[in-house]
């Protein structure tokens, strides 16, 4: 009867968190083998809500990733005009070469943000484009191939507020 109870805290749990989220949109792209120079990674999408949200970046990696940190160049279009673009720059590894993130195996996951609070407008099309600016200390043309990232993901998802 106790294991039973378990079951069902465990699975009221997970229904819970899946009908909790704040997601107004979530999208990956997967690497096969890296994540080339020239592959510009689009994710589009349509709102449906007048809110500010968050706009957060997830990376999955594993230990093939050479370095300590990302850049990333990102774009955001608002119904086909560009509203914003940023040269990020993501922490990958700790001082020790240790990579960072939530661990599954040997894949790290990190959840970056990038933008805070920016107002979606309801029946508006988006584009995030990002590209990986990364290059090696000296030398002036990117890496080609940028091995050990496996996915890339975005998620927007609604602002809350404690006072809500």
């Amino acid at each position: 009867m106790k294991r039973n109870r378990n079951l069902y805290l465990l699975l009221f749990t997970i229904i819970f968190q899946f009908c909790t989220d704040n997601s107004v949109y979530k999208s990956y792209k997967d690497f096969e083998n890296g994540w080339k120079l020239n592959d510009t990674v689009f994710f589009k999408f349509r709102t449906s809500v007048d809110k500010k949200c968050d706009i957060q970046f997830h990376i999955r990696n594993d230990n093939d990733y050479q370095y300590s940190n990302l850049f990333l160049i990102a774009s955001l279009e608002e119904d086909n005009y560009e509203v914003r673009k940023d040269t990020l720059e993501y922490l990958m590894a700790d001082k020790e070469g240790n990579l960072l993130g939530r661990r599954y195996g040997n894949i790290r996951e990190s959840f970056l943000t990038w933008v805070n609070e920016f107002d979606f407008k309801s029946n508006s099309d988006y584009l995030v484009t990002i590209n990986h600016a990364m290059r090696k200390n000296g030398e002036e043309k990117g890496i080609k191939s940028l091995q050990g990232i496996i996915t890339l993901g975005i998620k927007v998802s609604e602002k809350i507020y404690d006072n809500e």
